[in-house]
């Protein structure tokens, strides 16, 4: 990653745990509640260079722990005394968003009064307008749209701002925001902080480097992978890649119903191209007995966070997704990944593939493909250890299968963090009121507004009736299962 520009900076000095690093006692006592005892090897390299106020231009792999690498440089910066804006964080895509907002709040959550908000498309701004008239965030991850309206409308004003940084530039890029963030930054202090982060390091994201970041450190952690590619090397030990190739196109639907039905196939996530596709294959794999939901950039964002729920907590088992609706997708126990439709770059291939065998965990991706496409993506160095083989997909029943009963079923609850709901209060009604075993009350997810509960799907309607019209935390609430 080297160019005249940006000359590659020595490596700092490789700290073998986090109390080595000069860390507040908030943020230390939040590293020791979190079990984290040593820096993965971007924390080691990129900390030294944030605490230390330089700007820094690093490439990383997804999964590399890279937004706790900024994250604990840049709530370093804060005053929490202090009624503004000190960093935004603009990322790509709304999960993201969702994904490094609460990322964050984990690593500052023993930093008394510190206030982290994330901001996006798909839901009212007067929303986002509101909260921060009642209480202004230090810390801003937004979308480059959603934050550039809010800077024209003036909402709020980053005189104060120390930190900015983007996270994941090449999707930004890819998803045409040059515009926006060239807007953006000219109406930010020339003093400040720049964080840049990258999967890839093309020819685009080093001018993105040459405009906007001054004397910037250079980090490469991505296993040796020469610049703009996505080397093997940075995909998990313990991920297994098998390609399956196809004689056609028209065999892939079978192709794709047979993978995820195997025995170990546990919870799916299933790549397609376009917006169509994915509601194609989720209306076929619906058709054949699977508990399957869609992700795509049309969908509303309670629709969103519906699918991503029911894949969470176990009440679907497949999702179909378009890259840039999972971009930052981060589910617990993903155990297999299938790119339906063949990747164009090397870099989506890694996204990919990348969403499972996380955090030390198994997983495997599956590609399937035509010769042609098999052909193609064989030169790629990130596919070097693809697994491939001809596959013959056995012939779909003829009659759809009886979908299968999941084992927990989702209820929706007409209440949320707004209404000062916490999974805490949730958990005492479902107990008191519904009737549940403590241990019986599944994952808990409490959004703005309302929040899901996963339960049982033997005591679901039970429970349902139980707390129709119940009062959580004194308040009246409609629960209804999520269909």
């Amino acid at each position: 990653m080297q160019t005249s520009d940006t000359p590659a900076q020595p490596a700092a000095p490789r700290a073998a745990a986090f109390a080595d690093f000069d860390l507040t006692p908030a943020l230390q006592a939040a590293l020791v509640e979190l079990g984290w005892a040593a820096p993965t090897p971007v924390q080691a390299a990129v900390l030294p260079f944030v605490l230390g106020g330089h700007d820094v231009a690093g490439q990383a792999p997804t999964g590399s722990g890279k937004t706790a690498a900024y994250g604990l440089g840049l709530l370093q910066r804060i005053d929490p005394a202090e009624n503004a804006v000190q960093v935004i964080v603009l990322v790509p895509a709304r999960e993201l968003a969702l994904q490094v907002r609460d990322a964050l709040r984990q690593l500052g959550k023993t930093t008394p009064n510190l206030r982290i908000a994330s901001y996006y498309g798909g839901h009212p701004m007067r929303d986002e307008r509101k909260a921060m008239e009642n209480q202004m965030p230090h810390v801003i991850v937004a979308t480059p749209g959603r934050l550039l309206d809010h800077l024209e409308q003036r909402t709020f004003v980053p005189n104060q701002l120390k930190v900015l940084v983007l996270d994941e530039a090449d999707k930004l890029l890819d998803l045409g925001f040059q515009e926006e963030m060239a807007t953006i930054v000219s109406r930010l202090p020339q003093r400040r902080q720049t964080l840049l982060f990258s999967a890839t390091m093309p020819d685009k994201v080093l001018a993105l480097v040459r405009s906007h970041l001054a004397r910037p450190k250079v980090v490469n952690v991505d296993g040796g992978g020469a610049a703009g590619t996505a080397g093997a090397a940075t995909l998990p030990e313990n991920l297994l890649l098998r390609g399956h190739v196809v004689s056609a196109a028209d065999q892939k639907p079978a192709a794709l119903y047979h993978v995820i039905s195997q025995p170990n196939a546990g919870r799916s996530l299933i790549f397609a191209n376009t917006r169509d596709r994915v509601e194609e294959l989720t209306r076929f794999l619906r058709g054949r007995g699977v508990a399957a939901e869609a992700l795509h950039g049309k969908m509303m964002q309670p629709e969103r966070d519906k699918a991503l729920m029911k894949l969470r907590n176990g009440s679907a088992t497949a999702l179909v997704a378009t890259d840039v609706a999972a971009r930052g997708l981060d589910v617990d126990e993903l155990d297999t990944v299938v790119q339906y439709d063949a990747p164009e770059q090397a870099d989506t291939f890694q996204h990919r593939a990348g969403r499972t065998a996380r955090a030390g965990a198994v997983g495997t991706a599956h590609l399937l493909v035509t010769p042609p496409e098999q052909a193609k993506l064989q030169n790629w160095p990130a596919a070097a250890t693809v697994q491939w083989a001809r596959l013959v997909p056995p012939a779909l029943p003829a009659a759809a299968p009886k979908a299968p009963r999941p084992s927990t079923v989702s209820l929706h609850i007409s209440a949320g963090k707004r209404e000062k709901i916490s999974a805490g209060d949730l958990v005492g009604a479902f107990v008191s009121v519904g009737g549940l075993e403590r241990d019986a009350v599944g994952r808990i997810e409490v959004h703005e507004h309302y929040s899901f509960v996963a339960v049982p799907e033997a005591q679901a309607e039970a429970v349902l009736a139980k707390m129709q019209n119940a009062k959580v935390k004194g308040k009246k609430v409609k629960v209804a299962i999520v269909r």
